[in-house]
Parts: structure tokens; sequence; C-alpha cells
């Protein structure tokens, strides 16, 4: 730092965002994003220079995105508690259960990454995905449903609010036709890939059914290893079963 007339002096490291930002969206920006740590000297500075450039306010909207902890402190390499998006797959989670936990937090509140948040988030999306591949074809919007998600958007962002939203939805009494087209138009802002999802075949394949009664037999034998074997062979055909008192049940 140096002293000037102006005042205490330092290098301009912040010009370069105003400038990307001026050659590639114009003058003036509608909506910037960033970090909470950049708002007191980094992004006051962008609209400092901004401004004195060009005499026109610099952004209409700031949205700054509160800090991500792991297990209440810092991810850092040193403390071992790194992770990547990579790590998220290598660990056998769907990367848009990610997105799910990030949406159900508000961008300005912190938010505590766990393991056990991340497959919360992995059962809750798989709840959704089942749900939604009940559904028939789309029909018609549900007006009343957008306006509440559209409203929750608008209430800075919040979606929380509208994750809720979707769920009320859900377990509204609306015909599933208008559930599924008022699903796949809140999903152009929550990005899950509910468009994606097939809707399920109520037929069970004639090979599943004979692996389903195989099982049946491996348990009336005892024969539990093989049980096993068979409920990840009917897995991997797109089918579960449970095993309740009336029975197995396949879904």
């Amino acid at each position: 730092e140096w002293n000037s007339p102006w005042g205490k002096g330092f290098p301009g490291w912040h010009i370069e965002c105003s400038a990307m930002a001026m050659k590639y969206l114009g003058e003036q920006i509608d909506i910037h994003c960033g970090a909470v740590d950049h708002l007191n000297v980094h992004h006051t500075n962008e609209i400092t220079q901004s401004e004195a450039a060009t005499g026109k306010k610099f952004v209409n909207y700031w949205i700054h995105g509160e800090h991500l902890l792991v297990d209440n402190g810092k991810m850092s390499k040193s403390k071992g508690n790194f992770a990547t998006l990579q790590t998220v797959i290598d660990k056998g989670f769907d990367p848009l259960a990610f997105r799910y936990l990030l949406l159900t937090s508000h961008y300005r509140s912190k938010l505590n990454f766990t393991w056990e948040s991340l497959q919360a988030a992995q059962n809750a999306l798989d709840k959704l995905y089942k749900q939604v591949s009940e559904l028939d074809k789309a029909g018609d919007l549900d007006q009343k449903y957008q306006d509440k998600f559209k409203t929750a958007l608008n209430d800075d962002l919040n979606t929380p609010q509208a994750v809720s939203v979707m769920w009320d939805l859900l377990k509204s009494d609306l015909p599933n036709d208008a559930k599924k087209a008022t699903l796949l138009n809140f999903d152009q802002v929550l990005g899950l890939g509910l468009g994606n999802i097939k809707k399920r075949s109520a037929e069970i394949p004639e090979e599943v059914e004979e692996l389903v009664a195989k099982r049946e037999q491996a348990r009336k034998d005892k024969n539990w290893d093989l049980a096993d074997k068979l409920r990840e062979d009917i897995s991997k055909g797109g089918f579960s079963v449970e095993d309740t008192p009336e029975g197995q049940k396949v879904s």
C-alpha cells in the first residue's frame, strides 16, 4: 500500500473483472453473483472503478453466496476434509443429490456439508424420482402452484421454499398430468433432471418374475447367500424386492 492524494492506495487487481464484464455483458449488469468473502473489498472496488469509468450504476442486484462448511469447519487439503464433485461420484452418490442438498439451503446461509446430509439428500432425490416416474404424460400447468413457486424464488431466491412447494404439489390432489407439467416447469429452475425420468411400467418382465420365484424358494430353503445374490440380479434388471409379512413385494 502507499499514500496518495485520495487516501491509501494499493494494486487494483480487481480491474480485470470490470474489464471482462463490460466486454462481454455491457456497462451495466442486472445480477452479479459471487462469494460473501468478496463483499468488502473485491466487489466494492468493482463498483467504484466501473461507475467511475461509465458514470452509470454498475449492478442492480448482488447475490452473495455464503460459505460451504465441512463438518462445521473450513474445507482444506491440510485438514484432510477436501472433497470435489468427483469424490461425491466415487462414493456412489448421484451428483444431482449434491445439487438437491444445495437447493435445500438458502444461498445467504452457511451450509454444513456432511456425508450424512448428502445421504439424506440422495434419499429425498430417489423418492422424488420414484414419484415422478409414476406420473402420466404432462398436461396443463397448474397456475396456483406455479405462482407459489415463483413467489418463493422472487423472495431473494428462496430455493428451500421452492423445494417445499414442489413436494406440496406432489402431495396435492391435482391430476397426475397437471402435476407432471408443473414439475417439469419447476425443473427448468431446479435442474434435477425430472424430464429424463420414464414412467414406470406396471408389468414385471418374465425373466424378473423367474428370479423372484427362485429367490422365494431360496428363502424357504434358508439359503440366504443365494437369496441376496438373486436380489442383486433383480436390482440389475431395474426392479427392487422387499420382504414383507405377506411375502415378496416387487417394484
